[in-house]
């Protein structure tokens, strides 16, 4: 699917001006997405992420949310879920199924699903079934992480009111404050359109250099570049230790992966003995 760069700047500032002006989603917001130009697939999903951003509904929590977050190549990926089997690390994922309760994983951006590609299309991911034709302005590209959030959020909600449960999550919220108040994007503007989004219970901060960041990357996007990482590393250790999200926790991570781990498993087993 190709998209044009600049029908998707007109429909993400209506999109930001929906989310803002309504507090719930109802029959108009929905004739209002009807009247856009684009693809049917888009405007489906559009409605259900909308759906999502405004709805401030809340559930009984009985169950724990745990988000991993880091700036690029902090070993986030290995540490949650280890899928390349590095030996000697226990992923987060196995940690918290040992403790006998089932886990709802979350890896974003979601390239998988139609929203979280079109994030990949503006980092210039290939590959993705979607391309962005011209160039997605800063001034809103930063609503395409939102949205792609705003598809798990019911089932977010969902799995935690049912029991002893965790959702484990790879970027949540924070991530999307961290990269774009670095870039200039004002935090009270992204929290106002996450404002119905889940908080996670504890999140984990994977800390490294942006030096470190780059020694580790085989090849780069878009937001890595060096002084864009140490603004983005100093913004996500103010939001954490502000408490912006809830509760934060840094972890070292700088060290071999099996190091890092034994670090993270340290303090998921302190903090979960006593929450």
């Amino acid at each position: 699917m190709r998209l044009d760069a600049g029908m998707l700047n007109e429909v993400l500032e209506k999109v930001e001006r929906l989310v803002d002006v309504n507090d719930r989603f109802d029959d108009r917001v929905e004739r209002e997405v009807e009247t856009l130009e684009v693809p049917d697939l888009f405007k489906r999903e559009l409605i259900k992420a909308l759906r999502e951003l405004l709805n401030p509904r809340k559930a009984v929590r009985r169950g724990f949310f745990l988000v991993v977050t880091g700036i690029d190549k902090s070993g986030k990926e290995t540490q949650c879920f280890n899928p390349a089997g590095v030996p000697g690390v226990k992923s987060i994922r196995e940690f918290l199924e040992e403790l006998g309760g089932e886990v709802l994983s979350i890896s974003l951006p979601s390239y998988d699903t139609f929203l979280g590609s079109l994030v990949g299309a503006y980092l210039g991911v290939e590959g993705l079934g979607v391309e962005v034709e011209g160039e997605i302005s800063e001034e809103y590209a930063w609503i395409l992480w939102g949205l792609d959030r705003a598809q798990y959020n019911t089932a977010v909600r969902r799995w935690l009111s049912r029991g002893k449960r965790f959702v484990l999550a790879r970027r949540w919220v924070e991530s999307n404050l961290c990269y774009q108040v670095a870039r200039g994007i004002g935090e009270d503007r992204i929290l106002r359109f996450e404002r119905n989004i889940e908080r996670p219970d504890l999140t984990l901060v994977i800390d490294i250099t942006a030096e470190e960041a780059l020694r580790r990357a085989s090849k780069t996007d878009r937001y890595e570049k060096l002084s864009f990482l140490r603004k983005v590393r100093a913004t996500l250790l103010d939001v954490a230790f502000r408490g912006v999200v809830g509760d934060s926790v840094v972890v070292n991570g700088m060290g071999s992966p099996v190091e890092v781990n034994r670090r993270i498993l340290e303090v998921l087993g302190y903090y979960l003995a006593g929450s």
